[in-house]
């Protein structure tokens, strides 16, 4: 299982409470919505904070796979190169 980056938006301004909440993940609170900017997670790990976020009722606008912070593209052995990693709901 390869660990991945992911920038996770939720609605709502999560404030200072929930910093330690969302181990691994900065927080970036913006206009009526917050993003998550995580370390390397694995599908176990990632399942576990949408698990905690579910938990909280903290509503979920969009999870994406993202480049890591060197810039370097996150492996994907089963995906093909144009294939996006993405699940986005919005109202």
């Amino acid at each position: 299982m390869y660990a991945r980056h992911y920038t996770i938006i939720v609605r709502g301004r999560l404030g200072d409470r929930f910093d330690n909440a969302f181990l691994g993940a900065s927080l970036k609170p913006s206009d009526g919505e917050t993003r998550l900017d995580t370390g390397p997670l694995d599908q176990s790990q990632l399942h576990g904070l949408l698990e905690q976020l579910r938990n909280f009722a903290i509503e979920l606008i969009s999870v994406e796979e993202t480049k890591e912070p060197d810039g370097h593209e996150p492996e994907t052995p089963d995906a093909t190169p144009n294939e996006a990693t993405s699940l986005t709901r919005r109202n």
